[in-house]
């Protein structure tokens, strides 16, 4: 996943999301800009229960699940789409922690889901030095120390035995740095300090404690999402993305959202939540048993025909004929485009801002984007409409630069 598959997939993150993620991003080769992903078919538990319809009574104020589209542009649920989520889904827990599946809502093309993990410990602090936002946790940066073994690394060789640590370049024995700052002068890949060998290209994320008295607890969880009958193959495809927020009392929401290329045409889709939580070696923590639950669908779409005024044309760029669908809870864009790369070649590729008649912008969320036979599209959520507008606008924008390629005006039709 690149910075910008990311930014789409999650919105407008914190700041100090932004740096934990720095130092793992940095370096890696960016990918290919598809994020897709399959429901699994595979089931681990029974059904533990049948989800019903239980909004009667529910502000929408009360429930937490719509907080996953209030980024810093908001997709905001339509009046009645809080009538549509089902509630107290669930409850498993072990020697360490609870999980509870509180909320969750399938809108006949789109599933939400809103799970809570808390430790049993007091003292306890859910966290996730990759994924969560916490007030009492952070994740710090600290010097990488170089693995034990002898490393070849380009015309580098590192040995860091027990008691024998050496660096040489081309077979040539070389003084090893005593600080960070002089690996850096000299241009060298690993510096000695107190006794300990230190990779100076890189840094290593750990998690911490904002407060004495707290002991973080590592945890992993999952949601899966899958139409009961069908073969992995022809499971749909989906865009995942989500958020984990810790709370005061060292629990963590948890909100995942998936959405499929088009509605799907069933009446109920089986949704699987686990978690495995750990209070240090992650790979000696413990799983849950997992929830099962069978949500049915909770609205009725509205599909529109988004038509292209004139050619569509910009600047290296075509519209072609799209689709939208609208729910109570939000809209999802399947947006078909050609375009031409730059002949320098230095472009990264287009994005698209949505506007209305206006020429303000339509709140967007995740996404992800495709090519086939070029013909390239993005599918993404945006914000719904009682009453469909008639017009809309695509601003196509080069990534990574302040560049307009062209505006396109385009009629919806509802169908």
């Amino acid at each position: 996943m690149n910075r910008r598959d990311f930014q789409r997939a999650f919105g407008d993150a914190p700041e100090d999301f932004h740096l934990r993620l720095q130092a793992t991003l940095d370096g890696l080769e960016e990918k290919n800009m598809k994020k897709k992903y399959k429901f699994s078919t595979a089931l681990i538990a029974a059904v533990l229960m049948i989800a019903i319809l239980t909004g009667a009574g529910i502000a929408a104020g009360q429930l937490g699940i719509f907080d996953f589209l209030k980024t810093a542009d908001p997709i905001v649920p339509l009046p009645g789409a809080e009538e549509l989520v089902a509630t107290n889904l669930g409850t498993v827990e072990n020697d360490l922690a609870v999980l509870t599946v509180e909320e969750a809502v399938f809108d006949g093309q789109g599933v939400l889901v809103q799970m809570r993990l808390t430790p049993k410990d007091e003292n306890h602090v859910m966290y996730n030095a990759f994924s969560t936002d916490s007030p009492l946790a952070e994740t710090k940066l600290v010097p990488m120390k170089m693995a034990e073994g002898t490393h070849e690394l380009g015309d580098w060789t590192i040995v860091n035995e027990d008691g024998d640590r050496r660096l040489l370049k081309d077979g040539i024995e070389l003084s090893i740095p005593t600080s960070e700052e002089e690996a850096h002068e000299k241009d060298l890949p690993v510096y000695l300090e107190d006794g300990v060998l230190y990779d100076a290209m890189g840094m290593d994320m750990i998690p911490v404690a904002k407060e004495d008295g707290y002991k973080l607890m590592d945890y992993w969880t999952g949601v899966r999402v899958e139409i009961e009958g069908l073969p992995e193959m022809e499971q749909p495809k989906a865009t995942e993305s989500g958020y984990d927020e810790g709370q005061e009392d060292g629990s963590v929401v948890i909100r995942t959202s998936y959405f499929a290329d088009e509605p799907l045409n069933v009446e109920s889709v089986r949704i699987h939540c686990s978690a495995r939580v750990s209070e240090g070696n992650y790979d000696e923590g413990l799983e849950m048993e997992g929830i099962d639950i069978v949500l049915p669908k909770s609205d009725e779409t509205r599909k529109v025909k988004v038509v292209p005024v004139g050619d569509g044309r910009g600047e290296r760029f075509e519209i072609l004929p799209s689709e939208i669908v609208f729910t109570k809870v939000r809209g999802y864009f399947e947006l078909k485009y050609k375009y031409q790369q730059a002949a320098s070649g230095e472009e990264m590729g287009i994005d698209f801002h949505i506007l209305d008649a206006d020429g303000k912008r339509i709140p967007t969320g995740g996404g992800s984007g495709w090519e086939e036979d070029g013909i390239y599209g993005w599918n993404w959520d945006m914000q719904s409409f009682e009453e469909i507008p008639e017009t809309i606008f695509l601003e196509a924008k080069v990534i990574g630069e302040d560049k307009t390629l062209g505006r396109v005006e385009c009629k919806l039709v509802e169908e």
